[in-house]
């Protein structure tokens, strides 16, 4: 009789079945799936809360570009709030500068590529004249003699000389100015590399990244000593509490150093 009280017992025990062993016990959701459920409810939360807080961060830019400083601000703190690190997972869907910087970068560059391309025009214009034609002509006839009957190997000389050793490229620009051959003449490269040399040594031999050694000079950091360093800083405090709260004050600080 022990025994077969045992057996029944652990019978009954058995997962799936009811005491009386002929009805299958219903199935409880495993603690597996309900985690799952769980760790879904919290990344849309997660979700929910990004999603709103970029919202109130690109308000707080739209009121920050129409000068409503304390609206921006407000808005800035309850973005900041939901998510502390907003600022770093915006994706501008447009330029947040209001004054149409990007569009004058676009249009500066445009006339950049137009700026290429007059360079290797003149080239071919020159070449498709006459071998008797220099790089340039006298535009009024004169008795002395014109600086066109000069070699090229002279000219280039004289770029260099007026380079020098200071450097004096806005002269040379200038020079360019005169006439397509004198343009020419002016981008040589080898009077850019000289000047690339003169400014960072020996570590600039290789070209690459850029295009040409006058690419170089305008592309790569370096300290000008022609001019004075002016830092620009700008800030926005609290001004004085009013006393019926109706109106905040807010300075917009900037300074030069």
């Amino acid at each position: 009789e022990l025994q077969m009280f045992r057996a029944q017992w652990m019978f009954e025990l058995a997962p799936g079945m009811s005491s009386s062993g002929l009805e299958p016990l219903p199935c409880r959701p495993s603690s597996r799936g309900a985690g799952l459920k769980s760790v879904d409810a919290r990344v849309k939360q997660e979700i929910a809360k990004e999603e709103k807080a970029k919202e109130l961060f690109l308000k707080a830019v739209e009121e920050e570009q129409n000068g409503a400083l304390y609206e921006a601000i407000k808005f800035y703190r309850l973005a900041m709030q939901l998510v502390p690190d907003i600022e770093f997972k915006i994706t501008y869907t447009r330029s947040p500068d209001g004054d149409g910087v990007g569009k004058r970068c676009v249009e500066d560059n445009k006339e950049e590529d137009k700026m290429a391309d007059l360079l290797s025009e003149f080239q071919q214009q020159l070449a498709l004249q006459e071998s008797s034609v220099k790089l340039c002509q006298p535009e009024v006839d004169v008795s002395q003699t014109h600086i066109s009957v000069l070699p090229m190997e002279v000219l280039m000389y004289i770029f260099r000389w007026v380079v020098s050793s200071d450097l004096d490229l806005r002269s040379l620009e200038q020079l360019s100015l005169v006439c397509r051959g004198f343009y020419i003449c002016a981008r040589d490269p080898e009077i850019w590399h000289q000047v690339c040399l003169k400014i960072w040594g020996r570590s600039c031999n290789k070209l690459v990244p850029y295009a040409s050694w006058r690419e170089m000079f305008l592309e790569r950091p370096r300290v000008r000593f022609d001019g004075v360093y002016i830092s620009k800083t700008k800030y926005i405090r609290q001004g004085e509490q009013s006393l019926d709260g109706f109106y905040r004050a807010w300075h917009q600080v900037e300074y030069y150093r």
